[in-house]
Parts: structure tokens; sequence; C-alpha cells
């Protein structure tokens, strides 16, 4: 890794980066908090800084501790990447503020600030830096796209749908083929009540990323939204597959609870007089009977209904009865 060497006017540092009370240029709380902030910005990096104050303007040199291959930069991004994708956020942020110090247009960094922003909920703040990356980022189509999702989220966390579909359409005429753009867009139709044109979304991202389970798990909760009758078979396949690829966890869960609804309107579509009375009083007699029990006879008559139970039983078959022998007269 290479050094850097950059100089700023006071008067142009960004102020609001240090603490109140040494936010006025020249005094001697400015220069202590502003060595301070670079101080904590290189912590991460190692070698040996140097902040010094001359003409009104802050001198910074930093130097590494043994040769290192990477880029220039200052400080390069290729020591930021690394912080962000091990979730080191604390240590990125201030190497991210000193790279727009440097370059108030960077791409990179202002694409990140602004997703960390949006991340913490300072929704308003990553909104302003996500318009800056979008344009700033006018040269390279992937990047660009990149931006405007992370735009079009923001403002979605915010509650701005307008600018998050306008995102997220720019987002896909960048790149057609971008599977979480398409979804994005489609989750953003699906809950402005535009289901068909959701759908329509869902279906282009599985076109495009067809394991992507939280597409196929959306594509198959619009369907049913839109016309449980019509589209009950395609639901239930694209439900089943997120079950057979992920039998556990949150996503599973909620595919298996969307089954069950569809159970349980196939349910009530074979009885369509609604709650069969007399299966409600075969219900109350029995709980009548085992209230009475003691907690042997009460086991053994569990232990046979479990076992006849094993090899499946028929719902809503009036035409047929059982009887338990360790329930004479049942």
């Amino acid at each position: 890794m290479e050094g850097t060497a950059f100089s700023i006017e006071e008067a142009t540092f960004d102020a609001s980066l240090l603490p109140e009370g040494s936010r006025t240029p020249g005094t001697v709380a400015f220069h202590r908090a502003v060595t301070d902030y670079f101080q904590k910005s290189y912590a991460s990096m190692g070698g040996q800084l140097s902040v010094v104050f001359a003409a009104g303007r802050i001198e910074v040199a930093w130097e590494p501790t043994a040769p290192e291959p990477a880029g220039p930069g200052a400080p390069a991004m290729a020591s930021i990447g690394p912080l962000l994708q091990q979730r080191r956020f604390d240590e990125a942020r201030p190497l991210l503020e000193t790279q727009l110090q440097l370059q108030p247009e960077h791409p990179e960094a202002l694409y990140n600030l602004g997703v960390l922003a949006s991340e913490e909920g300072r929704l308003e703040e990553a909104r302003l830096l996500l318009r800056r990356a979008v344009i700033a980022n006018a040269g390279d189509a992937h990047a660009q796209a990149n931006a405007q999702v992370a735009l079009g989220l923001a403002a979605l966390r915010q509650e701005d749908r307008s600018e998050a579909r306008q995102a997220l359409e720019a987002a896909i005429e960048l790149e057609p083929r971008n599977a979480f753009a398409l979804r994005s867009l489609g989750s953003l139709l699906v809950i402005a009540g535009a289901l068909a044109a959701g759908i329509e979304r869902f279906r282009q991202a599985l076109a495009v990323a067809l394991d992507d389970l939280v597409t196929t798990f959306n594509l198959a909760q619009a369907l049913l939204e839109l016309d449980p009758g019509e589209h009950r078979d395609e639901a239930d396949r694209l439900l089943l597959r997120v079950i057979e690829a992920q039998p556990y966890g949150e996503l599973a869960n909620k595919a298996k609870d969307l089954r069950g609804s569809i159970a349980s309107r196939d349910l009530r579509a074979e009885q369509p007089e609604g709650v069969r009375q007399d299966a409600v009083s075969y219900c109350l007699q029995a709980l009548q009977l085992f209230e009475g029990m003691d907690q042997q006879r009460f086991m053994a008559v569990l232990s046979e209904v479990a076992a006849m139970g094993q090899g499946g039983l028929q719902i809503n078959e009036p035409g047929t009865s059982r009887n338990l022998k360790t329930l004479p007269g049942s």
C-alpha cells in the first residue's frame, strides 16, 4: 500500500464531523479535534500519520509501516472494501468520510456512505448521498444501477413510493436482468395494490434467478392475493419449491403457513355449507368423555387413536365410522 498526502483548507473541512465546541477553524480545540478525527480514521491501517496546521490549511500525510501492493488513494478504497465486507462499519465510515473530503463526488464513497446511512435509519441523509452517487456513477451502468436500487430502497423505507418506483425502474432500464431490482419493484407494486404488474416483475426476476426463494415466495403470495382460485395450483407448487429447498427457517415457516391457508380454503370449498354441526357435537362429546377419565385410561385411548391415524384418515366422510376398542360404545 502506498503512502498518501493531501491538504485541505481549514475553512472547508466538514465541521459537522467534529464535536460541538471544537468547530471553529483556527482554534486550538479545532486543531485537536481534527487531529483526533484523522488518527481514528487511519487507526485500522497502522503506519505513521502526520497532521500539521499551517497558513489556514490542514496538511495530512500517512505512510505505511511496510510496503504493500495496492493502488493509489487517500485513503485507498482497496483498504476500505474488506472492512465493509466484514461489517466493520465503525472503522470504514471515517475512512469513507475522509475519501469524500478529498473527492466530494467519489462514486464508491458516496454509494457506501449512502448504504450505511440507509441501514442505520438516517434515510434523508442516505437519499441525498445516493442521489449524488447515481450522478457520480454515470459512466458505469452496473454501479449506477446499484446506486439506483439503494436509492429506491431508502425511499421505500421512508414511504416515498414515487421516488422508490422511479429509482427502481431506472435501475432496470440500466440493467434489465438485475434480479434484485426486479424483485424490489415487484414488491413495491404489490404494496401499491398493482398486483398484476408486481407479479410480472416477480416472473421477470425468476427468469433471471430461478433459485431465488424470496422471489418465489413473493410470487406465490401475490398470485393468491390476486385470485386464489385461478392461481391455486401454481402458488402451491411455488411454495412447495421453497419448502423443499429450505425446510427450516423463517421463510419456510411462512411458506408452510401459506400452504395451510390453501388447504383451509380447499376444505371450505368442499364443505360449502360451512361448519358441520354434527362434527362439532362429536368433538364436544369426546371432550366430555375425556374429562371424566383417569390418566391410565386416557393414555390407552390416545394411543389407539394415534395408531389408527398413522395410516391416514380422510376428512369429510360422513358415511364412515370407526370404533375404539379402548372406548366401548364409541
